[in-house]
């Protein structure tokens, strides 16, 4: 498959700069010069690694998530419970529900996964916060610069 012509740094630009305002692909692809396909700009966006953009995700796709809100493990095992019985179940369903259901699953498993690194770091916060309150040390305030350390690298200035 041919290749077409190369980026510039100004239509990278003009892309990374859009993509942060939240434009859409296709929006991208209207106010590049033309010639630049939408598929074109969406691979792009990957190739600059846009793609993880929190802003942009957070603005379409993303809800804060608040710490009352958090699905226990105990519901997370319920709805993965019902996701099973239902594709075990052998009745008719449809190729749309049978992906949302496969979905589900999948959104599931790995919210186990990230609950458990969640709970790790909770654990680790909790240890590091009594430690600070044994040994004295405020945790929230910065810390000073010891004398003679090069505060962008910590290594001793000669």
């Amino acid at each position: 498959m041919p290749r077409g012509r190369r980026w510039t740094p100004e239509e990278e630009e003009l892309i990374a700069k859009l993509h942060a305002e939240g434009a859409s692909v296709e929006e991208i692809a209207k106010k590049l010069p033309p010639g630049r396909t939408v598929r074109a700009v969406d691979k792009q966006i990957g190739r600059l690694g846009l793609r993880g953009d929190s802003q942009t995700m957070k603005k379409s796709y993303c809800q804060t998530i608040e710490g009352d809100e958090i699905m226990s493990r105990e519901d997370a095992l319920k709805v993965l419970a019902a996701v099973i019985k239902k594709l075990q179940s052998g009745g008719e369903i449809d190729d749309v529900e049978l992906m949302r259901l496969r979905t589900v699953n999948a959104v599931i498993r790995n919210y186990f996964t990230v609950f458990d690194s969640f709970e790790k770091y909770a654990e680790l916060e909790a240890r590091m916060n009594r430690l600070a309150e044994i040994i004295g040390v405020d945790l929230k305030k910065e810390p000073e610069n010891p004398a003679g350390q090069d505060p962008q690298n910590g290594e001793r200035q000669r």
